[in-house]
């Protein structure tokens, strides 16, 4: 059975384990929409034999109703059966028990082909729900690696504030101690406008609000990760 396949992922650089999941994923669920266009096209081939029988019933009711209308004015003789339409009903009820024969056993493959699909689906998504969790792990991981760097790069900027500042105060002491009480004022008068200035710098920090809006994001993120629109 002819299969529409998705396009193939590109090969020049690897694929992710989810985005295999995603690729198996869509080719299963087109497989199942050919397999349940099949399975209905069989129903229809098995509810034929069914709609023939029903016209034999039907033929068989207004035999029997113009026997009885006959029957209470026999006058001549009484209506024969309509040999024609059953031979022509019973060539077709031949024809619909032989399509539906057919169909019957090649619903049986359909049906455990498509139990056995739904099962992979089902276990697919479960290893999708797992390599979203290792995909977002990564990317912590990443996220991680980026705060050290950015902290690391805090601390030795925040050194070099506070040591100009440290300097300029320890010197300005010492001319103080020498006696030189100009250049002591200068020096201590620049380190206590520079304090002021570092001090006012933002402090690294995050709000509750924050931290649940950077949850929402990555509940959106861990979505489209499930979805394979991310």
């Amino acid at each position: 059975m002819a299969v529409t396949r998705p396009p193939a992922l590109p090969t020049d650089k690897p694929v992710s384990p989810l985005a295999r999941l995603h690729r198996e994923r869509t080719v299963i669920m087109g497989e199942l929409a050919v397999l349940n266009v099949s399975a209905a096209r069989l129903r229809q081939a098995e509810n034929a034999e069914a709609a023939v029988h029903r016209e034999f019933a039907d033929l068989s009711s207004s035999e029997i109703d113009a026997v009885a209308n006959w029957a209470r004015s026999p006058i001549g003789e009484p209506p024969p059966p309509d040999q024609k339409l059953r031979r022509a009903l019973a060539e077709k009820l031949a024809a619909a028990q032989s399509a539906a024969a057919a169909a019957k056993g090649a619903a049986q493959d359909i049906g455990q082909h498509t139990a056995e699909l739904n099962q992979r689906l089902i276990a697919i998504n479960v290893e999708i729900e797992v390599a979203v969790l290792d995909a977002v792990e990564l990317e912590f991981a990443d996220v991680c690696r980026q705060n050290t760097d950015v902290v690391d790069l805090l601390r030795k900027s925040s050194l070099r504030i506070f040591g100009l500042c440290s300097f300029l105060s320890t010197e300005g002491r010492r001319l103080n101690d020498r006696t030189d009480t100009e250049a002591g004022e200068r020096y201590l008068a620049r380190a206590e406008a520079l304090a002021v200035a570092a001090n006012k710098l933002p402090k690294p920090g995050v709000s509750q609000v924050e931290i649940a809006a950077a949850a929402n994001e990555w509940g959106r993120h861990v979505a489209d990760l499930r979805k394979g629109s991310s």
